[in-house]
């Protein structure tokens, strides 16, 4: 009987030695909700100073229910790490693609177009593209 309890003891710490904890790469705290994320990222491109336009960068996150993008934020690479900006931008993608997933959401399906950026004064700002 004891045999029985180390073996399936054993098996059980096998498996589960396979299995990696919810650690991620995270730039911050661990993240626990859309709101959670969306805030660290507002802080992480918070500063978006530049001192030419190549510094300037948009990214496309969440996850709108029939596919793209729900939302564009502009960044300075001077100021952020691309990697950390890409990294919680997915970890709200991955929440909304969950969230529509499971509540059966609907939304437009319209092409919305990537917005440019330009560092004007010393700034990374938003250019809307006309349709």
């Amino acid at each position: 009987m004891q045999l029985v309890r180390f073996s399936s003891l054993f098996v059980a710490c096998y498996f589960l030695a396979g299995c990696q904890l919810n650690q991620s790469n995270s730039p911050a705290n661990p993240i626990n909700t859309i709101s959670d994320a969306e805030s660290t990222l507002e802080n992480v491109i918070s500063d978006k100073s530049c001192d030419a336009t190549y510094q300037c960068r948009v990214i496309g996150f969440g996850e709108r229910a029939c596919g793209g993008p729900s939302r564009f934020a502009i960044y300075s690479i001077k100021n952020s790490k691309q990697e950390d900006v890409e990294f919680l931008a997915n970890e709200i993608t991955q929440f909304e693609k969950t969230y529509n997933e499971s509540t059966n959401a609907f939304s437009t399906c319209e092409h919305n177009p990537s917005p440019q950026t330009l560092c004007i004064a010393n700034t990374c700002k938003l250019i809307e593209r006309k349709q």
